[in-house]
């Protein structure tokens, strides 16, 4: 039975068990030896000093992004196999990690059978990105660069409550006044500005409230 190492590279705990639950549930085809890493630092740093048949990596880390983790991964090891992980399909997320060097994309909702399959396409020379990812792609490909998005269209982005919450940053107001306005709780505007600062990749209050700036112009 062939054994391969595998770095699986999420900050979300639950998510690394899930992976290792999955490959775990392959067991007949192959045996895994498996390393995790929390953040974008953490994964270069393990990368770097061992050798892995596959790195799992996720688009959106805190501190330094999936994308920053490839390139520099990539930068002192060119061959390196890493497959993109993601819960979102935007062509420009797809985009990034690919030009950042990673051999495929997948998104969470991966079956085992499949990641076997993207695992083996990849250890085979080739690429490999899931049904809907390809076809992302391939509209994303077909845009002409002069009218490519420099920036993803906020409304296809975010959830309309995200866009609410964000705006309301934006105005300055505080986590306990938006939970106040919108009659929600301090936790649940806690979890929205999280998924902000993912989705748009920014690191704290401040990006966020550029970023909205720079959409307004």
């Amino acid at each position: 039975m062939k054994t391969m190492k595998i770095l699986i590279v999420d900050d979300h705990k639950m998510v690394r068990d899930g992976i290792r639950s999955m490959l775990e549930s392959q067991s007949k085809r192959y045996s895994f030896k498996i390393q995790e890493a929390g953040t974008g630092e953490e994964g270069v740093e393990k990368a770097l000093k061992n050798e892995f048949d596959i790195i799992i990596m996720d688009f959106q880390l805190p501190g330094m992004s999936g994308a920053e983790a490839v390139q520099k991964i990539v930068k002192d090891k060119p061959s390196a196999s890493i497959l993109a992980l993601s819960n979102y399909n935007e062509s420009t997320y797809i985009d990034k990690m690919r030009k950042a060097g990673v051999k495929g994309f997948v998104l969470k909702n991966i079956s085992p059978e499949e990641i076997i399959t993207a695992f083996e396409t990849i250890l085979g020379g080739k690429n490999y990105y899931s049904n809907d990812v390809a076809l992302r792609l391939l509209k994303f490909d077909a845009i002409p660069r002069s009218k490519k998005p420099k920036k993803p269209d906020l409304k296809t982005l975010l959830s309309e409550r995200e866009i609410q919450v964000l705006e309301m940053i934006a105005a300055e107001n505080t986590t306990e006044q938006i939970a106040q306005k919108l009659n929600l709780s301090k936790r649940t505007i806690d979890t929205h500005r999280r998924n902000l600062l993912a989705k748009l990749e920014v690191k704290n209050t401040a990006g966020l409230v550029k970023l909205t700036l720079a959409f307004e112009k």
